[in-house]
């Protein structure tokens, strides 16, 4: 009897788990709405107004700063504007403003928004604040998927943080490099993640080495220096990168 009742219990596990891969590869059956445009397809499980056609080119826009991005097969978009859609795609990381899930069904899922207004909702209900709007969001988290595209799985587990979400941070806005270096050496708090939550002091290291020491981002992602020495060769500079 016991042995019977462990069977059962491992294969509902089983198909629990299965059930929820088939999810992740194919999520449009629980989004009702589709728009596509500028080569990119989103999907929300609210009506989508007029204005995602500016948004996606907005979005498009900053891909095509990437040599990595290509137009051919194009990572899929999920808005989930109700709490519990988002909940099932970020897994544990409900918090953040999207997940891009990279090694099952390569999608990308975006929290609460108001499209309209090309704002994502934070956790705290509000809109976040408007230089990061929702456009760019949809940018960050795509770079990722087209990140792992192109380096592979393998190589992108083992990919540094700073690396992965300073790019993808890099292509999906801009920012004035010589303002976030004088705040990096300040230690000011929105330059120190673990803290603010945002990536600008991962965006100034992969900008300072691309636009200034002149690595191609092929070379950052296959032998990125080491974030301590890099870090100090920052805090040398003086006056601008």
């Amino acid at each position: 009897m016991t042995k019977r009742v462990l069977r059962r219990g491992f294969l509902g596990l089983v198909t629990v788990i299965m059930g929820y891969l088939v999810l992740l590869a194919y999520p449009q059956p629980l989004f009702a709405y589709e728009l596509t445009h500028a080569g990119l397809a989103l999907h929300a499980d609210r009506p989508i107004p007029p204005s995602m056609v500016a948004t996606l080119e907005r979005v498009r826009a900053r891909l095509d700063r990437s040599p990595l991005y290509s137009r051919m097969n194009p990572p899929q978009i999920f808005i989930c504007n109700s709490h519990w859609r988002f909940a099932v795609f970020a897994r544990g990381n409900y918090r953040v403003g999207g997940e891009a899930d990279s090694f099952v069904g390569q999608r990308v899922f975006l929290r609460e928004s108001d499209m309209e207004g090309d704002r994502l909702i934070g956790p705290s209900g509000q809109p976040v604040p408007a230089d990061r709007p929702l456009s760019y969001f949809i940018a960050h988290e795509l770079m990722h998927i087209t990140t792992v595209r192109h380096v592979g799985r393998l190589r992108y587990a083992r990919l540094p943080q700073w690396v992965d979400d300073g790019y993808a941070d890099y292509v999906a806005r801009a920012i004035d490099l010589k303002e976030t270096l004088a705040k990096f050496k300040e230690g000011a708090r929105e330059l120190d993640p673990a803290r603010s939550g945002l990536y600008l002091r991962y965006h100034l290291m992969v900008a300072f080495l691309l636009e200034q020491k002149g690595v191609s981002i092929d070379a950052l992602m296959a032998r990125p220096p080491e974030r301590d020495a890099l870090e100090r060769e920052l805090h040398a500079i003086t006056g601008g990168p």
